[in-house]
C-alpha cells in the first residue's frame, strides 16, 4: 500500500511522476555536492594535520631560544628589556565560498619598529627568541583558518548526507511506491472495465442474434 494517502487517479501520477523527477534531480545535485566536499574535506584535514605538525615544531624551536636567551641573559634581563619590543599585528579576515560554504581567510600584518634596543645590549638569542615568535604570527593565523574551515565543511558534510539519505531512504521509496500503487489500480480498473463491456457487447450480439 503507498505511504502517500493519494487518490488513485492519473491526474495525481502525473503529479507524482512530475514531484519524483524533481525529487531525483534534486538527489543527484546533492549527491554532486556531497562527493565534492568530501574531497576538499579530505584535502583539507591533510593540510590541518601538517600545519599542525608545523605549529607544534615551530613552537617547540622558539620556546628553546626562549630558554637559551634565559641562560645567557638571566630572567630579570629579559623581563626588564620586554617593555622595548614594539610589534604589533593587524588581522583581517575574508571568505571564500566552497559548494556555499563560508570558508574564512585569515590574513595577518604584522608592524613592528626596530631596532628594540642598542646593539651588544642584548644576547643573539633574544633577537633569535624575537624572530621566532614573530613569524609564529602567521603559522597560528594559518593554523586558525584551517581549522575552522575542517569543522564548517565537516557540519555541511553531515548536513548534505543526510538530506542525500533521506531522499534515498524515505521520499524517492515513497514517490516510487505511490506511482506503482497507482499505476496497478488503475491497470486493474482499466481490465475490469474491460471486462464489463466485453460482457455487455455479448449481451448485445446475443439480443441481435
Amino acid at each position: 500500500m503507498a505511504r502517500y494517502k493519494v487518490i488513485p487517479t492519473k491526474t495525481n501520477l502525473m503529479r507524482l511522476r512530475r514531484d519524483l523527477s524533481f525529487a531525483q534531480e534534486g538527489y543527484d545535485l546533492l549527491e554532486q555536492k556531497r562527493q565534492i566536499l568530501v574531497v576538499e574535506l579530505m584535502g583539507l584535514m591533510d593540510k590541518t594535520a601538517d600545519a599542525q605538525e608545523h605549529v607544534e615544531k615551530v613552537l617547540a624551536e622558539a620556546f628553546q631560544s626562549l630558554q637559551k636567551a634565559v641562560l645567557s641573559m638571566g630572567r630579570q634581563s629579559l623581563i626588564n628589556i620586554a617593555p622595548a619590543v614594539n610589534i604589533d599585528s593587524d588581522i583581517t579576515i575574508d571568505m571564500r565560498r566552497v559548494m556555499g560554504v563560508n570558508l574564512p581567510k585569515v590574513n595577518v600584518e604584522i608592524k613592528d619598529v626596530t631596532p628594540y634596543f642598542s646593539l651588544g645590549e642584548t644576547s643573539f638569542w633574544v633577537d633569535e627568541t624575537i624572530a621566532r615568535f614573530r613569524s609564529i604570527l602567521q603559522d597560528l593565523a594559518k593554523l586558525a583558518e584551517l581549522r575552522i574551515s575542517l569543522v564548517r565543511l565537516a557540519e555541511e558534510v553531515r548536513k548534505t548526507m543526510r538530506r542525500v539519505n533521506a531522499l534515498d531512504k524515505i521520499a524517492l521509496p515513497d514517490y516510487h511506491e505511490s506511482i506503482k500503487y497507482i499505476e496497478e489500480t488503475l491497470e486493474e480498473s482499466e481490465r475490469g472495465t474491460f471486462a464489463t463491456l466485453k460482457i455487455i457487447k455479448e449481451r448485445l450480439e446475443k439480443k441481435e442474434g
